[in-house]
C-alpha cells in the first residue's frame, strides 16, 4: 500500500496547478503505425505526492478524486495539443470518481471545446483499480461519455473487481489487458491462453485489445503472434514530458516484423507451448521431491537438469501413489530422485514444429499417452510442456484450417495461403512458388460431367501432396483446378516432374477405351462450336519471387500467375520457370 499523502498539499497541488503530464505511447502491432498516447499523471518532484499511486490513494481516501482528476484531464488536454502530435489521446478516469458529491458532467466537454480538441480523438479509460459495483450510474456516465464523441475503454482488464462483467455492462471500445498477464508471455502458456482467449473474445465483440506492459522484445513477438491489435509497455515506449517521435517508436515494431514469422497456422512451435518449471538436480532427496509436490499442487512433474542439461522426469501422480503406502517414508525418503526418475522422458527441442511435436508423442511406444514433456534450447533445459495444451493448440489450428479450406479437397484456401505468403515476405524466405493448374479442365467437365471432373481434381490435389514434402513445402487449393506449392524444400524441381509424370499416368483411368484410342474428346468449344481437346494435362509455372523486392501478396501472385500462363501456352504437361524475380514495378522502379 502506497504511503498517505497530506490532503491540504493535493488541494494546494490541484489549485495551483503543479501536476505534470506525461505521455506513452500505444502502437498498432499489426498494421505498425502509432495508434496513440496515454496521458499519465506525476506529482511535483519533490512532493510526497509526486508518485502517481500516493498520489491518487490520498485523493480517494480524502473524496478528492473528482476535483485531482478534472485537473489531471485539463493539464494533458492542454499539453497534447501543444505538442501536435497525431493520434488518440487515452485519458483515465476511476469509477469511483464519478459518485463523489464533486464530480460534474460535462467538465471534459469543456476543457476540449476551449482547446478545440476534437471528442473522437479521445478515449475515456475506466480503471479496475477501485471498486464500484452500481453498473446503472457506470452505464450511465459511458453513455454521457458516448453521446459526447468520445470512446470507452476498460483499463487493467483482469487486475480489478469484475473486469469481465464490467465488459459484458458496458461493451466498451478498447480493453486493456493488465501487464501481470503479459510479464514473460513468451514463457508462460496459462498466460498465452488467457491472452488468447481474450483476443477472440474481443474479436466477437468488435473491440479493440491493447496489451499492456510489453517490456521486452520477446513479449512483443508472442503479442503479435496472438494477433493482438495494439500495444503499449517500455519496450514500445517510456512515458515522457515530450512524446517521443513515432519514427523512433516504430523502428522498433518494424525491426521485429522483418525478423519474426506472420503465419500463425503453420509456423508454431515447441517454444510457444513450453511453461516455466521448477526443476531439481540429481542430488535431491525423495522427501524434497514429495515436500514440493504436497506444497504446490500446480506442480504435475520436476525435470532432473545437472549443468543446465535435463536427464529425467519424476511425475506427481507416480510418487505420491508410492508415497501413500505405509513406511514408504521411511524406507525411500532419503534416497536419491535419480533412483526413481523415468531416465527416458521425451525431451524435444524448442525449434520443433507442433506437427512434428504431436506426432512424437502420439506415436510413443508407451501404452498411456505421455502427459508431460521436456523442452530444450541448444540441448540446455528450456521448460515443460504439457499434452494437453498441444492437442488443444493442434486441435485449433485444425478447426481454423477447416474453416477456411476448400470444401472438395480440404486443403487450406485462399486466407491461409496468402497468410504463408505474407510470411514468406516478411522472414525474407527463400522459396519457389509454383501454381498448378489442368489444361481443357472445361471440355472435359462438360464431356464426362461435374462427379469425374471433382475426382479428376481430388487426383490431382492427392498427387500434389503425395510428392510435397510434409513440413518443408505448403498446399494450397486456391479454386477449381487451380492448386499452388510454396517449396521450401530444395528438390522442389524434381518434385514437380514427379507430379507430372504421375498425373499424365493416373489422369487416363477416367476415359473410357474409344477416348483412349482417339486422344481425346469431342466437346463444345467456348464458341459453341464442336472441337476435338486431347487428354487432360497440367501446367505448372514456377517462380523464385526475390522476397526482399515483392513487398505484398499480390506481387508474387502476378510472378506466379505470368508464370503459369507461359507454362499453359506450352501445352501438355509442361513446367516452365520463370526467370523474373520481381515485378515490373520494381523493375520500372530500378531503372
Amino acid at each position: 500500500m502506497a504511503p498517505l499523502g497530506d490532503p491540504e498539499e493535493l488541494l494546494a497541488i490541484i489549485n495551483n496547478k503543479q501536476l505534470t503530464s506525461v505521455f506513452q505511447p500505444i502502437v498498432g502491432l499489426q498494421q505498425c503505425k502509432l495508434y496513440g498516447f496515454e496521458a499519465l499523471i506525476r506529482g511535483p518532484a519533490n512532493s510526497a505526492l509526486h508518485a502517481p499511486l500516493t498520489l491518487f490513494d490520498t485523493a480517494s481516501r480524502h473524496g478528492m478524486m473528482a476535483a485531482l482528476e478534472y485537473a489531471c484531464r485539463q493539464e494533458s488536454c492542454k499539453r497534447f495539443t501543444q505538442f501536435e502530435t497525431e493520434g488518440k489521446l487515452f485519458l483515465n478516469i476511476s469509477p469511483m470518481s464519478l459518485t463523489e458529491s464533486g464530480y460534474k458532467q460535462g467538465m471534459t466537454n469543456s476543457i476540449i471545446d476551449e482547446l478545440e480538441l476534437p471528442a473522437e480523438r479521445i478515449v475515456i479509460e475506466l480503471s479496475e483499480q477501485y471498486p464500484l459495483d452500481d453498473y446503472d450510474l457506470l452505464r450511465r456516465a459511458t453513455d454521457h461519455f458516448r453521446d459526447g464523441g468520445f470512446q470507452i475503454a476498460i483499463d487493467d482488464l483482469g487486475s480489478g473487481y469484475a473486469g469481465l462483467r464490467a465488459w459484458s455492462e458496458l461493451r466498451p471500445d478498447y480493453v486493456k489487458i493488465d501487464r501481470h498477464f503479459i510479464e514473460h508471455i513468451n514463457h508462460d502458456t496459462v498466460k498465452r491462453e488467457f491472452v488468447r482467449s481474450i483476443s477472440e473474445i474481443a474479436k466477437e465483440l468488435d473491440c479493440i485489445v491493447i496489451a499492456e506492459g510489453i517490456e521486452t522484445a520477446e513479449e512483443l513477438a508472442v503479442v503479435q503472434q496472438i494477433g493482438i491489435d495494439f500495444g503499449q509497455g517500455f519496450f514500445l515506449g517510456r512515458p515522457e514530458i515530450i512524446p517521443e517521435k513515432p519514427d523512433a517508436i516504430l523502428e522498433r515494431v518494424q525491426h521485429l516484423n522483418n525478423k519474426k514469422p506472420r503465419d500463425r497456422i503453420n509456423n508454431q512451435r515447441a517454444a510457444e507451448i513450453a511453461n516455466n518449471s521448477q526443476f531439481i538436480t540429481p542430488n535431491a532427496s525423495m522427501t524434497e521431491v514429495v515436500e514440493i509436490f504436497q506444497k504446490k499442487r500446480e506442480v504435475n512433474c520436476l525435470p532432473i537438469v545437472t549443468g543446465g542439461q535435463p536427464i529425467g522426469m519424476i511425475e506427481r501422480g507416480d510418487i505420491l501413489e508410492l508415497f501413500s503406502q505405509e513406511y514408504s517414508r521411511s524406507l525411500h525418503g532419503r534416497k536419491k530422485v535419480t533412483q526413481f526418475m523415468n531416465h527416458k522422458p521425451v525431451i524435444v527441442s524448442h525449434d520443433v514444429s507442433l506437427e512434428s511435436l504431436s506426432r512424437q508423442i502420439t506415436s510413443h511406444k508407451n501404452e498411456q499417452l505421455i502427459q508431460n514433456f521436456i523442452i530444450t534450447k541448444d540441448s540446455k533445459f528450456y521448460g515443460i510442456g504439457k499434452t494437453s495444451t498441444l492437442l488443444k493448440r493442434i486441435t485449433d489450428q485444425q478447426i481454423r484450417h477447416a474453416r477456411y479450406a476448400n470444401p472438395l479437397t480440404l486443403l487450406p484456401g485462399n486466407v491461409p495461403i496468402n497468410e504463408r505468403l505474407e510470411n514468406v515476405i516478411a522472414v525474407h524466405q527463400n522459396v519457389r512458388v509454383a501454381y498448378f493448374d489442368l489444361n481443357q479442365f472445361k471440355p472435359f467437365n462438360d464431356y464426362f460431367g461435374y462427379n469425374i471432373g471433382d475426382q479428376a481434381i481430388l487426383l490431382l490435389s492427392q498427387i500434389i501432396v503425395e510428392y510435397s514434402h510434409p513440413e518443408q513445402d505448403f498446399v494450397g487449393h486456391i479454386g477449381g483446378d487451380d492448386f499452388v506449392v510454396i517449396f521450401g524444400s530444395d528438390d522442389w524441381d524434381r518434385r514437380c516432374e514427379s507430379i507430372l509424370s504421375d498425373f499424365e499416368i493416373k489422369s487416363r483411368r477416367f476415359y473410357d477405351a474409344d477416348s483412349l484410342s482417339r486422344g481425346g474428346v469431342w466437346s463444345v468449344a467456348r464458341n459453341n462450336e464442336k472441337k476435338f481437346f486431347g487428354f487432360l494435362s497440367l501446367a505448372i509455372g514456377v517462380t523464385h519471387p526475390d522476397a526482399h523486392r515483392c513487398i505484398n501478396v499480390h506481387d508474387i501472385a502476378a510472378l506466379t500467375t505470368d508464370a503459369k500462363k507461359q507454362a499453359k501456352a506450352s501445352g501438355g504437361n509442361t513446367m516452365f520457370v520463370s526467370k523474373r524475380r520481381q515485378p515490373f514495378r520494381a523493375l520500372v522502379a530500378q531503372a
